[in-house]
């Protein structure tokens, strides 16, 4: 998130973006931390660049203690004391360790990714963050997954969607089905019946590079409790470790369970 002016900001209306306008982004942050942001929050945001949305923390969030991490060291200045920046790689869990230590030991409430935007990057420091350092309840929200469907960056690749077409297979049994055959004899109806449920698709296309595919496995973690079902899943049961999980055009919001 690149923001500018942040210090004058007081809603989602008077926020500018120079981000591919998504301004549902700031939707967002507005409705799962606006009912929250007079608390002494401690919110921790991985991809500050020059600071400039740490500007807009500080200011909307007036008893939070911020933190920020970038790859390079920050030049913005903040007058309240409330703000710190370190510098390091999203992915080295000892500085993930040493700013929790130091800037929230009882856990962050609001974590924000921000960073390389690279898929396995992103899920070293989620999971290691979200398992070690955000409090239950809390929300991490990752911003701009789609780089996974971007041919130019490091770990993606353009998306060749393959057409809804029915496979031969599944076109006879459409017609079967439609003609009204195979409901006037009754073993052909049968057997139709039987094929439409065992020789049907059964899986989909899709893309699973750099952050969409990570993506796509925090959506088998929010189904942990059908995977590990002890009737039809496997492993031991448990339930997910998300109470829920939104995903929006380039923006992920999890909310930790209780």
């Amino acid at each position: 998130m690149r923001v500018s002016n942040a210090a004058s900001m007081k809603s989602v209306d008077e926020v500018p973006i120079d981000k591919m306008g998504l301004r549902h982004y700031f939707v967002n942050y507005e409705k799962y931390i606006g009912p929250l942001r007079m608390q002494p929050l401690r919110l921790l945001e991985l991809g500050i660049a020059r600071g400039d949305s740490l500007r807009h923390w500080e200011s909307w969030l007036p008893n939070a203690k911020i933190t920020g991490l970038d790859i390079k060291p920050c030049e913005a200045r903040f007058e309240s004391g409330r703000v710190r920046c370190y510098v390091g790689e999203q992915q080295d869990r000892a500085v993930l360790d040493r700013m929790a230590a130091e800037r929230a030991p009882r856990g962050f409430d609001v974590i924000i990714d921000d960073a390389s935007h690279v898929g396995q990057l992103s899920r070293i420091s989620f999971w290691h963050l979200f398992e070690n350092h955000l409090k239950p309840g809390g929300y991490y929200f990752i911003e701009d997954w789609g780089t996974g469907y971007w041919r130019q960056y490091p770990d993606g690749k353009s998306y060749h969607p393959r057409p809804p077409r029915l496979s031969p297979r599944e076109r006879l049994l459409d017609r079967l089905h439609r003609s009204g055959l195979a409901q006037a004899v009754s073993p052909l109806g049968k057997l139709t019946g039987w094929m439409r449920w065992n020789l049907v698709r059964r899986r989909f296309h899709g893309h699973d590079r750099g952050m969409v595919g990570f993506v796509k496995e925090l959506i088998d973690e929010c189904g942990a409790e059908d995977m590990t079902h002890p009737d039809f899943g496997a492993g031991t049961p448990r339930a997910s470790r998300f109470a829920w999980m939104r995903v929006s055009l380039g923006h992920v919001v999890i909310r930790k369970a209780g």
